[in-house]
């Protein structure tokens, strides 16, 4: 196959645990992809092995660097891109058929809007920028031209069974949970989970952040917020059922009342590679089949009592304007006080419910205001965390 005619991919966080993932997963497609892009946070280290091993001649730094050892590491004729300015530099500068956006929380938000703007193509397991932009997203994709193509198990199968049924068939979407590493854990004993215990999920491994949402099913209920606004469902038409084994990845419910799902093994591999190659190119076995020897799958409710956080995000869900982005920024606070020591586990939902008690109707345009708004929960949110240290 001729240079020109493989899809040229930019990816964002290439360090982390879905960065990661998509490299692996693409090494089998070398001949139909060119990574002509990456980013990383503070692994600079691992960036400059991963730009020579895929010969890569643009990268961006976001964190700390050290200038004096940068010429050393990446290939004669790299562009480093230094900073979140050379981030956006290198997404809207670079040539690419489409842009993996793997960085974690609110910072992934500029980076999605550059990508839109630039006209690519955007795969994303950035669950934030649709949660925090809401149907402003889906606006500014449909005003480029542009697909935005979900990157989570859940949102990944929604979004193929929706693409195979069509929206008018299905009345409502059923996401799964795993339950996360407490789903069994007495209540009253919350508050003595560490942080090395929230991050040891049982079934996905992935980094701390959403290790430790997950524990709390806050990460759960972004992926409400998410689906509503991705695939134009309400609130009532969405529902989470906890499954332990995390082999269904979530369902649709036809209006003649017959349900829909996709199983495969837990690998983050079959979502992005489903994303990355879309139509363009047949894959070969990405995962695993699943075997059906002693095979058993467990579904239940939720607990909200127990994991308030869900239904927190049920509630932003409903209001909408700027609450989905007061639940995510009070989360990333909370969690980060709680990893500095500084918070309690069952307290991480304390601030952010206080949090939602101010008044969020706040309507927005762009991102900028999107990003005013995000800055002033974080002082609020600071603030209550503060009054548990």
């Amino acid at each position: 196959m001729h240079e020109r005619q493989k899809r040229s991919i930019i990816i964002l966080g290439c360090t982390g645990s879905v960065g990661t993932t998509a490299l692996k997963a693409l090494e089998e497609y070398a001949d139909h992809f060119r990574i002509v892009g990456l980013s990383a946070h503070g692994n600079v280290k691992r960036l400059s092995e991963i730009a020579r091993h895929w010969n890569c001649h643009h990268v961006a730094i976001t964190g700390s660097y050290e200038n004096a050892h940068l010429p050393s590491l990446f290939a004669e004729g790299t562009h480093v891109h230094l900073g979140k300015d050379g981030l956006q530099e290198m997404i809207r500068g670079v040539q690419a058929d489409l842009v993996l956006n793997a960085i974690a929380g609110a910072d992934g938000l500029a980076a999605t809007f550059a990508a839109i703007e630039s006209g690519k193509d955007l795969a994303f397991s950035n669950k934030e920028s649709v949660v925090m932009a809401g149907k402003l997203l889906h606006a500014h994709a449909q005003a480029h031209g542009v697909e935005i193509i979900p990157v989570d198990s859940e949102h990944s199968t929604l979004h193929a069974l929706l693409g195979s049924f069509g929206r008018d068939n299905v009345s409502s979407l059923v996401i799964t949970a795993s339950g996360g590493p407490f789903r069994d854990f007495p209540v009253e004993n919350m508050k003595d989970i560490t942080v090395v215990m929230a991050i040891a999920h049982p079934t996905w491994s992935m980094g701390p952040k959403i290790s430790i949402d997950s524990a709390t099913l806050a990460n759960k209920g972004l992926e409400v917020m998410e689906a509503g606004f991705l695939f134009d469902f309400t609130v009532r038409e969405i529902e989470v059922v906890i499954h332990p084994q995390s082999v269904v990845h979530s369902f649709v419910r036809m209006v003649n009342g017959a349900l829909y799902a996709q199983l495969s093994p837990p690998d983050m591999a079959l979502p992005i590679m489903a994303a990355l190659a879309g139509d363009s190119y047949p894959l070969r076995e990405v995962v695993r089949p699943l075997d059906f020897t002693d095979l058993t799958l467990t579904f239940m409710e939720p607990d909200f009592i127990k994991f308030p956080l869900l239904r927190h995000a049920f509630t932003c869900a409903r209001l909408q304007q700027s609450y989905p982005i007061a639940y995510n920024a009070a989360d990333e606070v909370a969690v980060q006080a709680f990893v500095d020591g500084h918070l309690t586990f069952d307290h991480i939902a304390s601030v952010v419910e206080e949090t939602l008690q101010s008044d969020w109707a706040i309507p927005f345009t762009n991102l900028d205001e999107i990003l005013t708004i995000d800055r002033e929960v974080r002082m609020k949110a600071s603030q209550l965390a503060n009054r548990y240290r």
